[in-house]
């Protein structure tokens, strides 16, 4: 096997010979295809006309080399439209100089294609423009549609075309031409693009004793994923980077090979855990998703950033140009050793990070808030402008330096950026709940950052965002369900939850829709309400053998029934009862929206808990929270203790949420976020010109000063 680049023009000059075999398909590619490839060459030459060094990287070629020819496993498409652009380029080029006489075919001056079921390139190159033609087979009508593509691309790009009064408005598909891709002679231009800018990864089979039809099924069913990683695993371990040994030195030199191919795959494994993968990497903020993740890795090595995301090929550019000059050098061993010497040692810093709990949380937060493993590892290995090492800070200096990143973005936040929807509320909350962890003296405790990052979440209030309004049927229904939940622990989301999950693995065309779904959920619960109403007195249950509990549940039952049609006045008669009998006075937090929204009646919920129980009151989000979590539902530390009071003085009043409650929720954040010299928090926050009116600030100086 043999990985390389070869430039476009190579192919060209040396008139290489392809062969399709009858088991691949004819040609397909669309016009869009095409010009999004036009595109992309001239967006990429436009950017790097003056850049020696970089080049664009077409997609890998798969070849076998058989008979004189070299059978194409994979690439065919590209290989195709590449011939066709050439000669539509040419072809404009003449007519512009001559525009009445027919373009001579120019084929034969580039690579041939051979066809084992159909003409050879030469041959259906000269129905490009033939209409007639076009019509008889797929392949014509494709390479029609091809070659007209390039034909107005080419125009589309040209100055001259804008110096037509007939062609001022000239457009591609109904888009006017950006005046930055418009050049004189663009047609040359993009001609000397193709040859000396375009690249494509040739990868040469040599494996003489497998069947080349199985290798293309292989490629075509992801088996031979050809990825920046699989290309680069391919160049380390290809036979002609080792010199030709025979006996003991041989048996080493394959030993060699076979040894990178192990830790290759223990390396796979690891990173395929879910806690060590998210821990080091965070979607949003890399944007780039991998399916072999050890080039994720390779990207960090190769310094790839997520602006230059669109180039899929770029770290194996970067790769190859490395390998071109150790090659030059005649060092390619020491191209292997070392490069593969800088991944691993890349995932031992990593894991050092991951079993170490103090880097563990302060890492895992600042990779979570868009800091890079490389801005991080250059902070714990430091170097000088030349790339040298510098010396490497101590663990506690390391630390330090960690925790001066985090306090970078925490201490600028002030009040008004703790609120609902503002900047600081979602990172503060997540801080917090992440140093809850860390700070816990159990060793093995970890934040669960994979939990974290695949799943939704929200700022939720804590006591009801808007007092309880039973001003709409869906409004009545859901808060039935929901005291009627709380009242018998049997659950109408939890059976709607079931059901949707048998429906979902059912075929399209046989699942039930969403109003069928409710309905059945809606009677079978009923049921079981009715049962567990009319037999209170045999289970003992103290909620409802009270005969306010009863007529409460029972009043509830026939709202929910209903699905609070024409409910309202009965919801509003039943929620007050049900105020009265839990006790829930009426506070602040309850009728001011500001303080409602503030950080200190706020926690980070699931999208999928917070959506089930909406507009709750404090009691039924309090049961959901714990029922999620005996469930194993990952609830945040910080969110689980506000709803058990964890935090509150005095534990007399588990039915609400007041405004001490929330003052002390307030005070555990601000001591939690500045413990231990933290400081994360801006000290200004404490000063009463500063805070929001509502808060007590003697009294959470109070509260505080016990740490701090």
């Amino acid at each position: 096997m043999k990985l390389e680049r070869k430039e476009l023009d190579k192919l060209f000059k040396e008139k290489y010979h392809f062969f399709i075999p009858d088991y691949q398909r004819g040609y397909k590619w669309t016009r869009m295809e095409v010009l999004k490839l036009l595109n992309d060459i001239w967006e990429f030459y436009l950017n790097n006309s003056k850049d020696d060094t970089n080049f664009y990287c077409l997609q890998p070629v798969v070849v076998k080399p058989m008979e004189g020819k070299y059978y194409v496993i994979d690439g065919q498409q590209r290989l195709t439209t590449l011939l066709i652009i050439q000669q539509a380029i040419k072809d404009y080029q003449s007519k512009k100089l001559f525009p009445d006489i027919e373009p001579a075919l120019h084929a034969k001056k580039y690579y041939s294609i051979e066809y084992e079921t159909r003409a050879n390139s030469d041959v259906w190159l000269k129905t490009r423009n033939n209409k007639e033609e076009m019509q008889k087979n797929s392949d014509y009508y494709h390479i029609f549609g091809a070659y007209h593509a390039a034909l107005d691309f080419l125009k589309w790009i040209d100055s001259d075309t804008y110096n037509d009064t007939t062609d001022d408005k000239y457009t591609l598909d109904g888009l006017p031409c950006p005046k930055s891709y418009i050049k004189k002679n663009a047609d040359t231009e993009f001609e000397t693009c193709i040859c000396e800018k375009c690249n494509v990864i040739w990868y040469e089979l040599d494996t003489e004793n497998e069947n080349d039809h199985e290798i293309f099924d292989r490629l075509n069913t992801g088996k031979i994923p050809l990825t920046n990683a699989e290309l680069i695993k391919a160049m380390f371990l290809q036979e002609g980077n080792y010199p030709t040994l025979s006996g003991d030195e041989k048996i080493k030199s394959e030993d060699y090979r076979t040894n990178i191919a192990r830790q290759w795959d223990d390396i796979e494994r690891k990173l395929q855990d879910p806690f060590f993968w998210d821990f080091i990497y965070d979607e949003k903020h890399v944007g780039m998703t991998y399916d072999t993740r050890i080039e994720y890795l390779f990207d960090l090595l190769a310094n790839k950033e997520k602006e230059k995301s669109d180039r899929f090929y770029f770290t194996f550019d970067y790769y190859d140009s490395l390998f071109r000059s150790y090659k030059d050098k005649g060092d390619v061993i020491d191209f292997v050793n070392e490069e593969w010497k800088r991944l691993r040692s890349l995932i031992q810093t990593l894991q050092d990070w991951y079993d170490n709990k103090t880097y563990y949380h302060y890492i895992g937060y600042l990779i979570s808030q868009g800091h890079s493993v490389n801005e991080l590892k250059n902070i714990q290995f430091p170097t000088d402008e030349e790339g040298d090492p510098l010396p490497v800070p101590k663990k506690a200096e390391f630390v330090a330096k960690l925790v001066e990143l985090i306090r970078r973005q925490t201490s600028k936040y002030k009040h008004a950026d703790l609120k609902k929807s503002k900047k600081g509320l979602t990172p503060v909350l997540l801080l917090f709940n992440v140093l809850n962890v860390l700070d816990n003296s159990e060793d093995s405790d970890r934040f669960p950052f994979h939990y974290y990052k695949h799943t939704t979440w929200n700022e939720e209030h804590v006591a009801p965002a808007t007092p309880f309004d039973p001003n709409r049927p869906d409004r009545c229904f859901q808060f039935a369900a929901q005291m009627l939940e709380y009242y018998t622990d049997i659950s109408f989301y939890e059976k709607l939850e079931g059901l949707n999950i048998e429906n979902n693995k059912k075929p399209k065309n046989k699942r039930k829709k969403k109003n069928a779904l409710v309905n059945e959920a809606v009677d079978f619960v009923t049921e079981k309400y009715k049962e567990y109403i009319d037999n209170v007195t045999e289970k003992d249950d103290e909620y409802i053998k009270n005969d306010d509990n009863a007529d409460i549940c029972k009043e509830l039952l026939e709202i929910f029934k209903a699905k609070g049609e024409n409910q309202e006045e009965l919801a509003r008669n039943v929620f007050s009862k049900i105020v009265k009998q839990l006790g829930i006075d009426a506070n602040t937090l309850n009728d001011d929206e500001e303080q409602r929204d503030y950080i200190w009646n706020q926690v980070l919920l699931d999208e999928g808990t917070n959506k089930s129980y909406g507009n709750a009151i404090f009691p039924y989000k309090r049961m959901r929270i714990i029922k999620n979590t005996t469930k194993g539902i990952f609830v945040p530390i910080g969110t689980y203790n506000v709803f058990v009071k964890a935090y509150s003085h005095r534990m007399t009043n588990m039915l609400e949420w007041d405004d001490k409650d929330a003052l002390r929720y307030l005070a555990e954040i601000f001591n939690t976020l500045n413990r231990n010299g933290r400081n994360f928090l801006n000290a200004n926050l404490m000063n009463s010109n500063e805070a929001p009116e509502f808060i007590n600030i003697e009294e959470l100086k109070k509260l505080t000063n016990n740490e701090q």
